[in-house]
């Protein structure tokens, strides 16, 4: 069996701290936005196949959306190993994806549904739609 990570980080169990809920929004990003990536890069290769004449269109909305995915991932990385957070993929059973992490220490597990998952994904993408197209609208105004 794999040694602990707070064995491997040198940290005392017993002087670790639940992690704050600002990091479990991180831990929470670093495992939908990757999700929420694939997705929208899926569905702009499918646009790419596709010939329609709004095509360009959705396939540049698609790309805006995929840039600025990959920042926020990039920042939200850059963010977790500051905090000496770790987060991985444990297993799925029954519906469900357990995701193991270690907050400075203190080590426990995530578990999400799949129709979490796939509600937070739509959240997500819903939200940098409508960044685009309120940054869009207010510069036609």
């Amino acid at each position: 069996m794999a040694m602990p990570l707070f064995k491997v980080n040198n940290h005392n169990p017993h002087s670790c701290q639940p992690p704050a809920a600002e990091e479990l929004q991180l831990m929470q990003d670093s495992i939908i936005l990757p999700l929420a990536l694939a997705v929208v890069e899926r569905n702009s290769r499918e646009l790419d196949r596709k010939a329609r004449s709004l095509r360009a269109i959705f396939a540049k909305a698609a790309d805006i959306i995929i840039l600025k995915m990959k920042a926020d991932l990039a920042a939200n990385t850059r963010l977790l190993v500051s905090k000496s957070i770790t987060v991985c993929t444990d297993h799925g059973i029954n519906n469900k994806l357990t995701y193991h992490f270690n907050c400075r220490g203190y080590e426990d597990c995530i578990t999400l549904t799949h129709e979490y998952i796939r509600n937070e994904i739509n959240k997500r993408i819903s939200a940098y739609n409508s960044e685009i197209f309120a940054k869009h609208a207010s510069s036609d105004a």
